[in-house]
């Protein structure tokens, strides 16, 4: 692996705890075509009425921000100290495939994902999830009511190592907190191990995107999948939640270390779509548009090593706008 990156990744201070929620219909449940956008309005609408006092204030006073739960979570009144956009310290995996009406006995999942420090906030996330399937989710249906669900099972997953961990069942009287966190280590590993196969494989990586993936470059959207925008993404978003939710901001100049490398990525096949998903935001009291890619994109390059610890984060983080309502999801995968 390129020698003078390597040990400049290596410093990136994060950890990302992931969660997964599986969840059993009580009654029908009817969501509109991306489920994410319904989950994250539920779940942040629960926490504001619930525990923040100031939720429908205009501007919340700084010292309530600071001690608040609620804010630290999802307040877009917060800015960066170190520079950087804002970024929430959790995302969320919706619900993945088509199916979009669940019958009573049908269960579906869903993941969240944490950084750092912020699996203090577990505990407010687990009371959530249940109160959203007790008031009910997704399109209101003929007996005008949401459809109704109740918590079946929480575990911890890395999807690096394989590893889950059952935290909470019906019956249990409390969480466990024992996790599996991912590390820069494990990333690293994996990035070596990708290195490896991609070798064996003419260099061949395809990228599937699961959820809508919204770029945004030189203040344009980017409707293909251009590598040179995903990976930049990709690296600066975890170089923000270094800062604001990691140890601190790693040591690592793009310019010099990533950008060289990203430029010599050929997209060799596009297999992508854009959908026009919309959902609704609360914050902005309007409908938001969620479209981005969808599909698969083949990419060639003569060595992938300074660029894979990036991309398996990323995987991890998800990448692009509204990474809390699920965009953002996708996968590597070696093209036969």
């Amino acid at each position: 692996m390129n020698t003078s990156l390597s040990t400049q990744v290596e410093a990136i201070p994060l950890t990302a705890y992931h969660l997964r929620f599986t969840v059993i219909a009580e009654t029908p449940i009817a969501f509109h075509d991306f489920k994410g956008s319904a989950l994250r309005g539920a779940i942040a609408g629960y926490l504001k009425r619930t525990y923040c006092p100031e939720w429908r204030a205009s501007k919340t006073d700084p010292l309530h921000q600071a001690l608040c739960p609620v804010c630290q979570l999802l307040s877009y009144e917060l800015t960066p100290e170190e520079g950087g956009d804002v970024r929430r310290p959790f995302a969320l995996q919706p619900p993945l495939g088509d199916q979009n009406a669940f019958e009573p006995g049908e269960s579906f999942n869903f993941g969240l994902t944490l950084f750092s420090s912020q699996l203090a906030y577990l505990p407010y996330l687990v009371l959530a999830v249940r109160a959203v399937g007790e008031d009910g989710i997704g399109i209101v249906v003929a007996n005008q009511r949401r459809g109704r669900f109740q918590l079946g099972r929480i575990n911890a997953v890395n999807a690096l190592t394989g590893e889950s961990k059952t935290l909470w069942v019906p019956g249990a009287a409390t969480v466990q907190t024992a996790t599996l966190p991912v590390t820069h280590e494990q990333v690293m590993a994996s990035a070596t191990s990708w290195c490896e196969h991609l070798g064996r494989h003419e260099n061949l990586l395809t990228v599937d995107f699961l959820t809508p993936l919204r770029l945004i470059q030189s203040e344009h959207t980017v409707k293909t999948p251009a590598f040179f925008p995903l990976a930049k993404q990709v690296a600066l978003r975890v170089l923000d939640l270094c800062a604001q939710h990691g140890g601190g901001r790693p040591d690592v100049v793009l310019k010099r270390d990533l950008y060289p490398s990203a430029d010599t990525v050929t997209l060799l096949h596009d297999q992508t779509q854009w959908w026009d998903v919309t959902g609704y935001s609360g914050r902005l009291a309007r409908a938001q548009n969620l479209g981005g890619l969808i599909g698969q994109a083949t990419y060639h390059t003569r060595t992938w090593e300074s660029l894979l610890p990036w991309l398996v984060w990323g995987e991890i983080v998800q990448v692009g706008k509204n990474v809390v309502k699920g965009c953002g999801v996708y996968r590597l995968r070696i093209q036969e």
